[in-house]
């Protein structure tokens, strides 16, 4: 009988070693990275008379026209220590050769510093103004964003035309 239950209580510590093992490999398993900064859409747009963003398809611009590049639901961000998030965003534009024409950095400034619903920025857009002296031709639009608290970064490139 001593016997019995010296086996029964071995198998039980040895079933309950296995079983915590499993809940710590689990617990392993379910712990991920947080989700990367990613822009869900974007679009190429104009502004109407209510200064409302129109997607604009074509991306075919007149000279003197002002391109607008506009991103939907950007994030997720972190949050810093005082529960903020803080965001940044740098725009480049490329001629058809591929030489970087334009770069703005910082284009948030404190507005980047911000509590962004469910840590997602809504609708941030960059422009560039053309002028009547740009050439006619294929250029490149391409916005970076960073979130300065992560040091994570995601950005996009477009193509877009000036007549």
């Amino acid at each position: 009988m001593k016997n019995l239950i010296f086996i029964l209580s071995i198998a039980g510590l040895i079933f309950f070693a296995c079983n915590n093992n499993q809940d710590t490999d689990s617990g392993i398993q379910n712990s991920e990275e947080p989700p990367k900064l990613h822009i869900k859409d974007y679009n190429f747009s104009v502004l109407d008379k209510t200064g409302k963003f129109i997607p604009y398809d074509k991306a075919i611009y007149q000279r003197g026209d002002e391109v607008l590049m506009v991103l939907s639901d950007v994030g997720p961000f972190r949050r810093g220590a005082d529960s903020l998030n803080r965001a940044e965003m740098k725009m480049e534009i490329f001629n058809s050769l591929g030489e970087k024409i334009i770069s703005r950095e910082n284009l948030f400034g404190e507005r980047g510093h911000a509590d962004f619903e469910n840590d997602i920025l809504k609708n941030p857009y960059a422009s560039y103004q053309t002028d009547i002296k740009d050439k006619t031709g294929k250029y490149t639009f391409k916005i970076t964003i960073y979130d300065l608290i992560s040091g994570d970064s995601t950005s996009i490139q477009e193509n877009f035309t000036i007549e």
